[in-house]
């Protein structure tokens, strides 16, 4: 627990060293809450019985994916990418800690700092602002804690998987443009996948994606309670269960052909 810890401490000093990137970040997180928030009102305007829930839980819905948005500001892919590409990462396999569980730290690390100095501040001014809604009740709020952090794990061993890949490419730069946008999209993190065609729909609730952004913000908005809730949060464990066993055979993989290219 103490690295974990050690980590957060570390991310909380680089954003009070660097307090211009973080009023940049909250004005950027509440640009894009604005955005979103006046687009589902417009599109209310015009069709409002067609989306399935009313205007406040989508509005919700939609800011809260904004503010979500932290999850991708941690990026350890991109911290391994640039360590394999500068031959650094030796440093880190050296340390008298497992690799997967670094990466992990110090993704945890910055996003905590990123969730309690951008994403809660960015939604308290939503809250008043905006309209958007608490979670209706204490157990709602618990299964969307609960869901949020199995997505949050979900995401980080994705992210790990594709940073594994750095080992063979080197530069995985364009491979993430594509890959965040894969993420978002299916993930709902700005449009539910309640609204998806069929075919995307059905291919949507296969993959895991939807564990990031999806069900923890439509356990939070009550669009899926009870049973549906549950089944929604095991759906995130299987995959979250899956996507660990693959991060450490990929790892395992990675880790050898590395040594064999350093020498």
């Amino acid at each position: 627990m103490k690295i974990f810890w050690s980590f957060t401490r570390q991310a909380f000093q680089f954003v009070a060293a660097y307090r211009f990137n973080f009023f940049a970040e909250i004005f950027l997180i509440l640009l894009r809450m604005y955005g979103v928030y006046w687009v589902w009102k417009i599109l209310y305007t015009q069709r409002p019985g067609a989306f399935g829930v009313d205007l406040q839980q989508m509005i919700t819905y939609g800011v809260l994916g904004m503010a979500l948005e932290i999850f991708m500001w941690s990026r350890p892919q991109m911290y391994m990418a640039r360590q394999v590409k500068s031959g650094a990462i030796d440093t880190d396999l050296m340390k008298p800690i497992d690799f997967h569980v670094h990466m992990l730290a110090r993704s945890l690390g910055e996003t905590l700092v990123a969730l309690g100095v951008l994403a809660i501040p960015a939604l308290a001014v939503a809250y008043f602002l905006l309209g958007v809604e608490l979670p209706p009740d204490i157990w709602t709020g618990t299964l969307f804690g609960i869901s949020l952090g199995l997505g949050y794990l979900v995401l980080f061993h994705l992210n790990f998987l594709l940073g594994s890949l750095a080992v063979v490419t080197l530069d995985i730069r364009h491979i993430s443009w594509a890959y965040y946008s894969v993420v978002r999209f299916f993930g709902g993190q700005m449009i539910p996948l309640w609204l998806f065609p069929p075919f995307l729909a059905w291919l949507a609730a296969a993959l895991p994606f939807q564990s990031t952004y999806y069900i923890p913000m439509s356990i939070y908005i009550g669009n899926l309670s009870g049973a549906e809730a549950i089944q929604a949060m095991g759906f995130q464990l299987v995959w979250l269960v899956v996507l660990v066993l693959l991060s450490r055979l990929l790892w395992s993989w990675a880790h050898r052909r590395l040594v064999v290219q350093g020498g």
